[in-house]
């Protein structure tokens, strides 16, 4: 006998065998039973979510000599012929063949007839989007007032592209992609039932390969059999669909937490050489940031593939982490080839930080994956600026240091500005406190105000943070309360943008008095670009992150 691939031998004869769309069965199941039948039904979804399976199942509950079920006997002579393609009265039509006005109109000729074997005359039309519109309209009138013993079930991908009046005469079903621990069990279950040795961690990666479609991963592990010699490995898999393993994830996140670019680049390169699938790369970086992000969140261990580098990343950098992969997966498409995107990408992961994270300059110890790192970004993006503007650093520096020295001095337990710097937040915690007033203060605690456009901000995790760094500051317990109204001081964020402005203009007119400037800006009529000058730190004359 020949081989049935796992696809058509293990598909779902009845409501019972079909899994990941228990709420289309529920439905369809308590439609039949309470007799509540309707003339024509409409499923929904991707390819390979059972909406045909699904059909042929309600198809044999139709027709079964049982009677009208939900649970269709599959022996009598409808249910063994639905099941093998051989019942006269289940005319399947692939819409995407036979979408002429003429194919509809005979195809519908017959529908007044009586069936030939069973209860109903079912008409299955797959992808019956595909239809045109006059076909449409053919179909319409029989749909408008079908005869008592016919019955319509479509299947589509694309429901938006079938005319309205089509579908505000049909129950419509949307079916879901399958969740891949979903895929994953029914995988194990067919497997085990072919007597085929299979890895859990292969199943994983075949259910997420597979998108959400149980057809698809049948597929795969129909190959994977193959591939393997009659067994599924994760490194055999991996291997066949140009995957990188745990082992080659584990390898760029050790180069990134250690800020290594190099190393990182070296890693890429790799895997490239490997013919791995890039934008798969960045899929699972993906993924290993979630895990990671959801373990610090919930103060939880993360899968086990990535439970060694629990804590070697802050909540904040798994974040930038986690959106530089979806921007660098999604724009890979958009590079002149795919290696140059992840390089790019990798790149990114390498250089940028959490704007938070500046504030914490001073320390020098952890992993290097971030104040260096920025720092020297924004050096490189400073001297640029330089170079462009034919001025020395100095002079710069000279504007910065003169704003800084106008800026009155006055004792430091005074300047709320002072206390939020040296308390160094990061995050979310530095915009509540940068955006605020210290209205009251003593040895025993702290009232701070907000204002109601950072009232979301606030939650209880940063509450707790806040005491947490003013008590770290005043060096004993301290109580702080918040409340919400109008600032009437000038915040630390309030003062950043008034001497960064300060700093700006001071600058555009030192630079303005500049021979060089002068020169240049008449030599090629140009004008003095004074946007780039917002990176200029005011306090220290340094470039801003």
């Amino acid at each position: 006998m020949s081989y049935l691939v796992l696809a058509r031998k293990y598909r779902p004869r009845t409501f019972a065998d079909v899994v990941g769309q228990e709420h289309v069965v529920r439905a369809l199941a308590n439609a039949l039973d309470s007799q509540r039948l309707h003339h024509a039904y409409l499923f929904t979804g991707t390819r390979g979510v059972g909406k045909t399976t699904l059909a042929r199942i309600l198809a044999a509950c139709f027709n079964c000599e049982a009677g009208i079920t939900s649970t269709p006997c599959g022996e009598c002579e409808a249910c063994t012929g639905i099941a093998s393609g051989r019942f006269l009265d289940l005319i399947e039509v692939d819409a995407a063949s036979r979408t002429g006005v003429d194919d509809m109109r005979g195809l519908l000729d017959n529908a007044d007839l009586a069936p030939a074997q069973g209860r109903h005359k079912v008409y299955l039309i797959d992808e019956v989007h595909m239809l045109t519109g006059h076909s449409f309209n053919a179909l319409l009138k029989t749909l408008e007032e079908p005869p008592e013993h016919v019955k319509f079930l479509f299947a589509t991908t694309e429901a938006k592209k079938i005319p309205v009046t089509v579908l505000s005469r049909c129950l419509q079903f949307n079916l879901k992609n399958m969740l891949p621990e979903v895929i994953e069990a029914q995988l194990a279950r067919i497997l085990s039932a072919e007597s085929v040795a299979a890895e859990s961690a292969a199943l994983a990666v075949i259910a997420r390969a597979a998108n959400g479609s149980m057809r698809d991963a049948l597929s795969i592990a129909d190959q994977a059999v193959s591939h393997g010699d009659g067994a599924i490995a994760a490194e055999s898999v991996n291997d066949m669909l140009g995957l990188a393993g745990r082992d080659e994830i584990g390898a760029l996140l050790d180069a990134l937490a250690a800020g290594n670019s190099e190393r990182l680049l070296a890693t890429g390169d790799d895997l490239a050489s490997r013919s791995l699938d890039l934008a798969s790369v960045l899929d699972e970086l993906q993924r290993g940031f979630h895990d990671l992000a959801v373990a610090e969140a919930l103060d939880a261990e993360p899968a086990s593939a990535y439970a060694r580098f629990r804590g070697m990343f802050s909540a904040e950098d798994l974040q930038l982490y986690y959106q530089i992969a979806l921007m660098g997966r999604r724009d890979i498409e958009f590079a002149p080839d795919p290696k140059i995107g992840f390089d790019m990408t990798l790149l990114r992961l390498a250089s940028f930080e959490p704007a938070g994270d500046a504030a914490e300059g001073n320390d020098t110890t952890g992993s290097g994956n971030g104040v260096e790192r920025a720092a020297g970004g924004d050096a490189r993006r400073y001297e640029s600026q330089a170079e462009q503007a034919q001025a020395t650093p100095e002079v710069v520096d000279e504007a910065a240091q003169d704003v800084a020295d106008a800026a009155p001095v006055r004792n430091p337990s005074d300047n709320w500005w002072e206390v939020v710097s040296a308390m160094a937040p990061a995050g979310v915690t530095a915009m509540i406190l940068k955006n605020s007033n210290l209205t009251d203060r003593s040895a025993q605690g702290w009232l701070i105000r907000l204002d109601r456009s950072h009232e979301s901000l606030l939650n209880d995790k940063q509450r707790l943070e806040i005491t947490r760094l003013a008590t770290s500051y005043a060096g004993s317990e301290l109580r702080v309360d918040f409340e919400i109204g109008p600032l009437e001081e000038e915040t630390p964020m309030a003062r950043e943008s008034r001497i960064a402005k300060e700093t700006r203009e001071k600058a555009e007119a030192t630079l303005m008095e500049d021979p060089n400037v002068q020169a240049m800006l008449n030599e090629f009529g140009g004008t003095l670009d004074s946007a780039r000058l917002s990176d200029v730190d005011g306090d220290a004359g340094q470039p801003r992150r």
